[in-house]
This record gives C-alpha cells, structure tokens and sequence, in this order.
C-alpha cells in the first residue's frame, strides 16, 4: 500500500471524502506503518465503533503521527472509547479533534487523563 511506502509524505486530508469501512480500514493500516506521516484529517466521514476500534489499533501502532482530527465523524461514545485506547499509548499523538461527535461523561472523563490538546 502507498501509505505504508512512502516516506515523504507528512499530512493527508480525506476531509469528507465519504470513505466506505473498507477504505477507512486500508487507509488505517497504511498510516499504522507508515513513519513520517504527522498530520492525518479524516473529519466529516463516517466512522462507526469497527472503525473506530481500527483506529484505536493504528494510534497504538503508529509512532510518528502529531495531529488527527475526527471532528464531525459521527464517533458514538463506545467508538471513542476505542480510540482512546490507543490514544493512551501513543506518546506523539499532540493534538485530537473530536469536535462535534456525542462525548458521554464517562468518555470526557478518558480524555482528560491524557496530554493531548483537544
């Protein structure tokens, strides 16, 4: 895959591309591996909880990634729970925009034991 390979690549926006799972899960497995990649944007596509829980998986893998936006995304809280775990372990990850998905209390309460701008 493109995204695994390339090492010149630093940001990528699918802003509203309206990426199907499939998509989503490739493009995830891609930036998982890839090692210069800092900025992705995947804001105004749909990413339901087994997305979500890919992204959860990549955000554990990936070491170089800065910046990921999720806004507008419609994140449910149990696939934001995902996300988060991997969230948790990543220690490059800078800035997270989940800005317009439904963040129950118990998930805000995950987002504020970590160091991530919001």
């Amino acid at each position: 895959m493109m995204l695994k390979e390339n090492n010149t690549l630093k940001e990528l926006n699918l802003r509203g591309c309206k990426l199907q799972p499939e998509g989503l899960e490739q493009v995830m497995k891609g930036v998982q591996a890839n090692t210069k990649l800092e900025t992705l944007v995947l804001s105004r596509n749909i990413i339901d909880n087994k997305r979500a829980s890919c992204l959860g998986m990549m955000l554990k893998g990936n070491t170089t990634l800065k910046e990921l936006d999720l806004g507008v995304c419609g994140l449910e809280p149990e696939g934001l729970e995902e996300i988060m775990k991997g969230v948790e372990v990543n220690t490059k990850l800078e800035t997270l925009d989940l800005s317009e998905n439904i963040i129950d209390n118990k998930r805000a309460s995950c987002l504020g034991k970590n160091d991530i701008i919001l």
